[in-house]
């Protein structure tokens, strides 16, 4: 008994120290879980170890951190890792594996307040594309001088492209080209300067121009404009500022101005007495090169007196770009102008010419400018002008929108310079007299009537717009024709013949058609000026056939004739119109009678069907070489009209 006894003693501390050293071999291990990843077969302990209470009890080898993290023996990848492919649980706390930018995002990262408000980020001028600045680039051309008023813009600025050739030398093309070659037109006609405003595209671009020498004609008609535009200004500039009583202006400037005044006065008789002499070579057929020289010689001359006396002009007249700007007004007897907008006031001329100045008016965002006018009895508009550029006007008023303002304003050195003048009696009848023909002749260069109000109720002196076949009775056969001869009356660029007919089957002259088409586009009209072909015989048609050859839509015939007294032909017609607009590229259109078509006008008649100004008969036929009627040049005009303004 006493042995059984002691037996089960034994066995009791057996168990106790056999289980003793699994549980702290357990526990121990379970302090450095994260460093241990075996299976269940690598977890067995050695028996010898959990036999051995010294092994399995030694706090040096359970709770060492460096035994327990020993990668060759707890954390050997190899060994006890877990396999590759398996993600490892314990990985995904660790933080180092959440920042890093290859694995899993880390969540600060969108509340990095660089991140979101890093300039370079969100504001970049790179990307935002209105702030791309596109190339404004200049080829050179000889005897040529183009410049922009910037080197670079964004998409949709308005830029303006300015060229002045030198004298003696004529635009004959001038344009830009995108980055993709498309071809956009700077002038519509040649001309010795030009001043275009551009849209910039979304690309850069290049100016481009072809520059010719002038003819014989064409230098003429640019010394006399050159001559009467000098003359004219500086009789304003005398009124506005050397003989004006205002402390505005600096008496040294005013000094300076007197003098160049004095200086461009000495000059002015020598250009008069070179294109005289040249018209004289012109008539005779017998143009000399020394006789071109003095022209170009004495203009350029002018020129460089005329520079200055622009350039302290505008230091008078105002800077623009202080943000204030002049509005001088003269008014030739005859009638009266209401200013309204941006400037007001009435400039009255029943009994005698009136000059009034709206100074320093400060440029608002907005701003638009209204000039109303009021003809005495027996008056009509003579001519309507701002900045020295007859303007169409159609009825009693014109307005500068808000759009326009500030173009205005730059072009005249921070000055808006408006001009009126009058017409009286026989040449009040908006058109003018009669000559011997028959044929009406007309006060190019200016529009009346206009919209369909009556104008007349105040007695302006300005036609109000009745229906064409009210105005005349003959014109039952060209109903096609009543809207285009009625827009052309109520503009005073045709007239009827008498008693209340308008002939519309009568052909039309060249010369009649010269001074119609001059009309129409608002050309600068040089009443003294002749034209330098040979059959030009000074009559009331010289200046506008100077006009239109000045502006390089009519050049005359092969043999230095104009035509005069020649009826003109459709196609010749069509030619004269392609050319307004700068002579563009069509797609050719077949006529039935295309074959009839000269050659020089296949791509001008193609030009007036593409643009519906003229369509052929009832067949389809354009009968190109037929005299052009008063109802077909009519419906022509009106149609160019249309599409120019």
């Amino acid at each position: 008994m006493k042995y059984l006894r002691s037996l089960a003693i034994m066995l009791a501390i057996c168990m106790i120290v056999s289980v003793f050293p699994i549980m702290s071999f357990a526990a121990a291990h379970a302090d450095n879980g994260s460093a241990y990843a075996a299976d269940e077969t690598q977890a067995t302990p050695d028996p010898d170890a959990t036999d051995d209470p010294e092994t399995t009890a030694e706090p040096e080898t359970t709770e060492d951190p460096d035994v327990t993290a020993d990668p060759d023996a707890t954390a050997e990848p190899d060994a006890t890792a877990v396999p590759e492919g398996t993600a490892d649980p314990n990985a995904t706390a660790d933080p180092n594996a959440t920042v890093s930018p290859e694995g899993t995002a880390d969540p600060n990262a969108t509340a990095d307040p660089n991140a979101t408000a890093n300039p370079n980020a969100t504001a970049s001028p790179s990307a935002t594309p209105e702030a791309v600045r596109y190339a404004i680039n200049v080829a050179e051309v000889p005897n040529s001088n183009i410049t922009a008023s910037a080197t670079s813009a964004p998409e949709k600025t308005r830029v303006t492209i300015t060229g002045k050739a030198s004298r003696g030398y004529i635009y004959v093309d001038a344009y830009y080209l995108d980055s993709a070659d498309k071809k956009s037109a700077l002038i519509t006609n040649s001309a010795n300067s030009f001043s275009k405003d551009v849209i910039m595209p979304a690309s850069d671009i290049t100016v481009y121009a072809d520059v010719d020498p002038m003819s014989p004609s064409q230098l003429y008609s640019d010394a006399t404009r050159q001559y009467n535009d000098v003359t004219q200004n500086l009789s304003t500039y005398e009124t506005r500022y050397t003989n004006s009583s205002s402390s505005n202006y600096d008496a040294a400037d005013i000094r300076e101005l007197r003098n160049l005044i004095s200086e461009a006065r000495k000059i002015l008789p020598d250009l008069k007495d070179a294109y005289t002499y040249l018209n004289n070579q012109i008539r005779e057929d017998n143009v000399t090169n020394a006789a071109l020289d003095d022209v170009i010689y004495e203009q350029e001359e002018l020129d460089e007196i005329t520079d200055q006396i622009d350039v302290i002009v505008k230091k008078m007249g105002g800077n623009f770009d202080d943000g204030y700007f002049n509005v001088y007004v003269n008014v030739e007897r005859g009638g009266r102008v209401t200013v309204s907008g941006a400037a007001s006031g009435t400039i009255d001329a029943f009994s005698s010419s009136a000059y009034d100045e709206f100074d320093n008016i400060l440029y608002r965002d907005g701003d638009s400018l209204t000039f109303k006018i009021q003809c005495q009895s027996g008056y009509t508009i003579g001519n309507f002008r701002i900045n020295n550029r007859t303007v169409q006007i159609s009825g009693n008023s014109f307005t500068i929108s808000d759009t326009n303002l500030q173009r205005y304003i730059s072009e005249g050195g921070g000055t808006i310079d408006v001009r009126v003048s009058f017409v009286y009696g026989s040449n009040a009848n908006y058109g003018g007299t009669y000559n011997n023909s028959g044929n009406p002749y007309y006060n190019g260069g200016m529009t009346y009537g206009g919209s369909d109000s009556n104008n007349n109720n105040n007695n302006t002196g300005i036609p109000s717009s009745p229906i064409g076949s009210a105005i005349f009775s003959d014109l039952g056969n060209v109903e096609w024709a009543v809207p285009s001869i009625t827009a052309l009356y109520n503009m005073g660029i045709v007239n009827g013949v008498g008693d209340g007919l308008f002939d519309p089957q009568s052909p039309v002259t060249r010369e009649q058609f010269a001074k119609m088409i001059v009309g129409v586009m608002g050309y600068q009209v040089d009443q003294s000026a002749t034209s330098g072909f040979s059959d030009d015989a000074g009559d009331w048609y010289s200046p506008y056939i100077a006009a239109a050859s000045a502006n390089g839509i009519i050049n005359g015939r092969d043999n230095g004739t104009f035509g005069v007294g020649d009826n003109i032909t459709r196609e010749d017609i069509a030619v004269i119109i392609h050319r307004t607009q700068g002579s563009p590229a069509v797609e050719i259109h077949e006529f039935p009678d295309s074959a009839n078509i000269s050659a020089y006008a296949v791509e001008a008649v193609s030009f007036l069907f593409a643009k519906q100004i003229a369509s052929g008969d009832d067949q389809g036929n354009f009968n190109p070489t037929n005299s052009a009627t008063r109802a077909e040049a009519s419906k022509m005009l009106y149609g160019l009209y249309t599409i120019t303004h």
